[in-house]
This record gives C-alpha cells, sequence and structure tokens, in this order.
C-alpha cells in the first residue's frame, strides 16, 4: 500500500514500462488488430489499483471479502491481462496464448475468476450494469 512503501511512484513507472512492452508483444505476436489505445491508457492507473489500492491477488481471488475489479471498456484488455500478469493472476504461459488457437484470452475479457476476470464485456459502459 501507499503508506507503507515510499518508492511506489517509481515501482508504478517501472510496472507501467513493463506491462507497454507486454501490451506490445502480445499485439505484434497476435497479428495486428488490437485496440492499442484502449489498452495503452490504462495502463497507469491499473498499476496504481492492481500495485497499491485493490484487495485481489493469486491467494485471494475466490475469496468471497476479495475487491472485484470490472473492466468496463472491453477494448481495454490488451492492458488488462498483461496486468493480471504483473501482479501474479495469470501466468505467463496464459498471457503469452492470448488470441491463439483454443485460448481463453480473446480480445474481449471472459468472465473466468481463476484469472482475476470478474465480468465479460465487449462494449462500452457494461460495467455499469454488471
Amino acid at each position: 500500500m501507499l503508506s507503507k512503501n515510499k518508492n511506489y511512484l517509481s515501482i508504478l513507472k517501472s510496472d507501467a514500462k513493463s506491462i507497454r512492452k507486454k501490451i506490445l508483444t502480445l499485439a505484434f505476436q497476435s497479428g495486428g488488430g488490437q485496440h492499442l489505445g484502449g489498452g495503452l491508457s490504462i495502463v497507469e492507473i491499473m498499476c496504481f489499483l492492481y500495485g497499491n489500492f485493490l484487495n485481489i491477488n493469486n491467494e485471494n481471488k475466490h475469496d468471497i471479502s476479495r475487491d472485484r475489479f470490472i473492466l468496463s471498456k472491453g477494448h481495454g484488455v490488451l492492458g488488462f491481462y498483461p496486468v493480471l500478469n504483473q501482479y501474479g493472476l495469470i501466468s505467463d504461459e496464459i498471457l503469452n496464448s492470448y488470441k491463439t488457437e483454443l485460448s481463453e484470452l480473446i480480445s474481449h475479457p471472459i468472465r473466468n475468476i481463476d484469472y482475476g476476470i470478474e465480468s465479460s464485456n465487449g462494449s462500452l459502459g457494461h460495467g455499469l450494469s454488471y
């Protein structure tokens, strides 16, 4: 949490840089057709939330008292998956399966609590009704 870590800003910057590299790598490996802007635009806020604020991690992702994050703009999923990877909710193997045959990681999130994905969505605004 912020109060416990005085270097949180440098950690946030480092995490954001790592995540942006993962976003570009996934976009390249998947052959294009990605919403890069939607993914890149959410990186810092996602790093702050997952790195400093939300009570969700690999050990408590099925705990009823965990926090829930709903990605309302499904087009930002290219930024969401690398964040889940950065903070230990999905493995490198799962992340690198993005948009490959039989992968559970596609162009819009599909609810999968094991991966820390709380809701399925696509169009903007689905999160509000969820």
